[in-house]
Formats: structure tokens, sequence, C-alpha cells
């Protein structure tokens, strides 16, 4: 037999921005893969989850022949090398992650190598069928200031960026007609156009960010040098080739020398991070709208003297991704509580929290290691909802780390209370990010075979009726729901007859009622005369059954008593 809940204290929820709090759910860090083994990838850049969900990515050390690798990983941390770059036409020491085309192939630059020398484009198959596309050209001097330049540029160090036309846009970090850089465009084909060559004056100069292409068309990204003040610029670049330096970084506030790729914010800004300046001189998160105007949002805390460089929050951020939840998430390469670096959550209301300190990375003789990886070089949010990353140092065998950081599930719309009539259908839904497995309860009770994300009731009876929630779990964890009701409207209460179902003693009439199926708000009423009704109790829509006690019933002659919802 089921008896009376109050659903008030119960159902009552808070509902909040999602932009004004932290998501609060529990995360775990898992360590997937150690780089570093014989003949692996050693020093991973940042990944790229392909569209058949293994990620893909480079590394700048390792490999067969020592000059970086090219690697396909799952997120179970199983590992493939795919290539391993010779320095010679094919590149060497990639630097930056790599970018699925609509091809399906991906694409990526080289720092060295090429055929002369200055860095390479090349696209490489799921498979490992690696073509090389395009060499820079070769550097030559420019009259007696000693500086080296080319046409298309030398050392690309970021990321591609997939236009919505399908053709590249990238950039060198050195070279061009001024020696400061170059942006360019690439078909599929390898073939390339020089957009612009930065001078390192107003315009900036050494750009190490992949570009944004923004809902406007156009190309927004940043320079790490030059620009009004030094510390580098944020910049506009039409599809034309047409740059307008929009914003120089004052090394206050602000921030300086940012390296990160700019990232979407919902609300039509962008956001990035610089990995110095700041009131803490640790680097800053800034939003900038997309005619120049920056607003500082966070610096990181002073370091402490020397290295590593030890802090609560992290520095040198050079990681910000928007996640599901709409609050950002960052890795930063340094500090932390160990001093490796760490991965944070940031929203402009309630501000930074750290997630994770990576462990203290100890030398042994050769190279720093320890059990989880260190220095942070890529975070992207998956399509299972986990984060994943890659660690450029560290891991136990001193050549990087593959990582997971899951949460517990994330409930993204709750189900509604209903009320539907006897006999007939209905169901509740819930939707969540994370969620492996769902368990839809009645009354705190498990319901057999109730296992999807909907739970559907047909020809609904009174024992249906009454207090639903799911409990929604992955590896990480569990997640409940609101809880929420199922009334029935059309059955009437009634009195129970029978044993127990009345009793009078010590001046105190005990009632018992049935059949409460949230069908309303329960009265009862009291007369003397059955003309004239008093209400004296009022409850909200409870189930199963109420044991009401009337203690002034000894006081009266005669007294009825009726039971309504309303």
């Amino acid at each position: 037999m089921k008896t009376l809940r109050l659903g008030i204290a119960r159902g009552l929820c808070l509902l909040f921005s999602v932009f004004g709090a932290f998501s609060g759910y529990t995360q775990t860090l898992t360590d997937l893969y150690a780089f570093g083994s014989p003949s692996d990838a050693e020093s991973p850049n940042g990944l790229a989850q392909g569209t058949n969900g293994v990620f893909y990515g480079s590394a700048r050390n390792g490999g067969t022949n020592g000059f970086g690798a090219l690697f396909q990983i799952t997120a179970a941390g199983v590992e493939r090398n795919l290539y391993s770059f010779q320095d010679g036409n094919d590149g060497g020491s990639p630097g930056a992650g790599l970018t699925q085309g609509t091809n399906g192939l991906f694409y990526g630059v080289a720092e060295t190598g090429g055929s002369n020398g200055y860095g390479s484009i090349f696209e490489i198959t799921t498979n490992g069928t690696f073509t090389a596309l395009h060499s820079f050209a070769r550097l030559k001097a420019k009259g007696t200031t000693g500086l080296l330049t080319n046409i298309d540029g030398d050392t690309p160090t970021a990321a591609l960026t997939l236009g919505t036309n399908g053709n590249f846009y990238g950039s060198a970090s050195q070279g061009g007609t001024n020696s400061f850089g170059t942006l360019f465009e690439m078909t599929h084909q390898g073939k390339v156009t020089v957009l612009y060559s930065f001078s390192n004056t107003v315009d900036g100069g050494a750009p190490l960010a992949a570009l944004l292409q923004f809902t406007n068309g156009n190309f927004y990204g940043t320079t790490t040098t030059g620009g009004s003040n030094g510390y580098g610029t944020f910049f506009q670049l039409t599809a034309a080739g047409k740059v307008t330096p929009l914003y120089s970084f004052t090394g206050g506030d602000d921030g300086a020398i940012p390296e990160a790729p700019l990232i979407n914010g919902h609300d039509g800004n962008l956001y990035g991070t610089c990995t110095a300046g700041g009131s803490g001189g640790s680097g800053t998160i800034f939003k900038i709208t997309t005619n120049g105007v920056l607003t500082p949002l966070y610096s990181f805390t002073q370091t402490s003297v020397g290295s590593p460089y030890y802090n609560n929050d992290g520095a040198d951020p050079k990681t910000l991704i928007l996640g599901q939840d709409g609050n950002f998430y960052g890795a930063a390469y340094d500090g932390g509580t160990n001093g490796a670096g760490g991965i944070f959550e940031f929203n402009e209301i309630a501000g930074l929290a750290p997630i994770y300190s990576f462990s203290y990375l100890s030398y042994n003789g050769l190279l720093y290691e320890n059990s989880d990886g260190g220095n942070p070089s890529g975070l992207l949010q998956a399509s299972d909802g986990d984060f994943y990353g890659t660690g450029f140092d560290g891991g136990t065998n001193a050549g990087g780390a593959f990582f997971r950081i899951g949460f517990a599930p994330e409930i993204i719309d709750q189900p509604v209370s209903v009320g539907v009539s006897l006999n007939s259908n209905t169901s509740f839904s819930i939707t969540a990010t994370g969620g492996l497995a769902y368990q839809w309860q009645l009354d705190n009770t498990n319901l057999p075979n109730a296992t999807n994300s909907t739970l559907s009731l047909t020809n609904v009876v009174l024992a249906n009726a009454g207090y639903y929630d799911a409990i929604v779990t992955n590896v990480n964890g569990a997640t409940t729901s609101s809880v929420v009701t199922l009334g029935i409207t059309n059955v009437p209460i009634s009195f129970a007859v029978g044993d127990g179902g009345f009793s009078y003693g010590d001046g105190q009439a005990t009632l018992e009622l049935t059949n409460l199926a949230g069908q309303g708000a329960l009265v009862i009423d009291a007369s003397t005369d059955l003309i004239n009704w008093i209400p004296i109790f009022t409850n909200p829509p409870g189930f199963g059954v109420l044991q009401f006690i009337d203690t002034d019933a000894g006081t009266y002659t005669n007294r009825f008593y009726r039971a309504r919802t309303q």
C-alpha cells in the first residue's frame, strides 16, 4: 500500500543560467596512454576527433626517425603511429594539431624540413598514407638588416583552419616579405596563395595561433609580437587578404603574447587567452568584439619565483574551448599546485575553478616523468561529452600522455509532471550529456525495463500514479533528475471502509482516504447539518492513502465529513 507523501519539498528545484554557475558535476582524470616508448611518438600536440570518432594528432618528437610523428588513438587509449617524419621533403617537428578536410583526410604543418628546410604542409589518410603538399620557400637576406625574408613564410606553428569555402587558412610565424610571418590560403590539392605579410609594426608579427572564421565570413587571429605596444595584436582578415589590426595588447590587465586560438562565445563575442601579462603576470582570459573592444575577464595568479612555477590556478594558458554546458574549459601549460600545469573551468560570473593539477615532474636523468603527464598541450570535448587532452611532457615514459577528464552525466532537459485520465497513454523524457545508462524510478523503486531516456506508459492504471525520477549513469558517476508526478485526473477519492477506515476515541475521529492519485489539492470539509460545510484540512496533491485525525470531533454532537480535490 502506498502512503501519502508531500510533493512540494522534494519536487522543488532551482533553475539558473549555466553562464552563472559552474557545472558542479564530479570529474575524474584518467590517463589512457603514455607516449615515449621506443619508436613511439613523443611530445604530442593537440588532438582532433575524426568523423569516425577516433582521435588524430601530431607529436613534435619521437617516431622511428626522431623528427616527430603522426598518430591515431581511440577513446580507450589504443594508439597507432601513422607516420614518422624524416625532416626531409616531408618535413619535421610538427608543432600543431591536425585538421580534417571535407574529403575526410587530415592536414597539418611541420615547422622544419620540406624541400627548402623551412617547413611544410602535408596530408595524411586515416590509414597512414602521407603526402607532402607544400614546402615553404627558401629564405634570403633582406638588405643590410640581417632579416631573412621569402615569399610565403617559414616555421608554420599553427593548425590549419578549414574555411566555409572548403579551403584551408593558416599562418607562418616567420618569413614572408617582411620576415615577421604570413597568412595564407591553401586548397586541398596543396596550392598556396599568400594573403598577407606581417611587418611587426601596428599589424603585429609572429602569429602562433590558428585562425577563427566568424559568422560574418571574416577570419580573426592574433600575433604574439608587435602592435603599438609590442605585446601582440588582434586582427581581422578578409577572404580577399585584407588585414585590419583591431587591438594592441598592452601587457597590463588585458595580457600579453596571445598564443591560443580564439573561440566563438554564445553571446556573439570572441574569447581567448594570453600566456603572459595580467595582474599576476601569468596570463589572462579575455573577450573581444569583432571591432576590437576588449574586456579582461580573469588574471591568473602570480606564480612562485623559480622553475617550476607554482600557484593554484595555473599559468601560461594555451587552450580555451567552449563546453556543451555553456562554460569555458581550458589548459594552463605551467603552474598549478604541482608546477606541471592544470585544467580549469571558467565563466564570467562565477570566475575560474581549477579542475585538475598535474603531478610534479621529476627529472630521471634524461626527461621529466610522472604518473599522469604534464604541461597540457591540448583539450577538446568529444562526442561522448567527456574531455580529452594531451600532456606535452611527463607520463610514465616521459614522452607525454593522453588523458580523459570524465564528468558525471549532466541533465540538460528535465522530465515534466503530467496529469492524464485513467487508461490513457503518457510518457516522461529526459535529455542528458555524458550518460550511458538510464533507470527510471517510481516512488524510489526501480521500474523493470525502464532503461531508456524516455519512459512510455500505456493504459495507465491507479498503480502508475506517483513520484517519478530518472538516474543517469556513466563511468564517472550518476546524476538524478528532478522528481515529477504522474497524476490521474478522473479517479474519485473515497473514504476507506471496514477495519481502520474510521475510528473514534478520546474525542478524536480518525479517517482514512484512498485512491489519491495526484488529482489536485486535497480538501476535507466538515459539517454539522450537511448544509453548511467548513474546510478543516487542505493538503497538496498526494498519492495512495492518507490518514487524517480530527482532534475537534468530540466537541460536536454531530460531525459529518466530505473530501474533494481542487
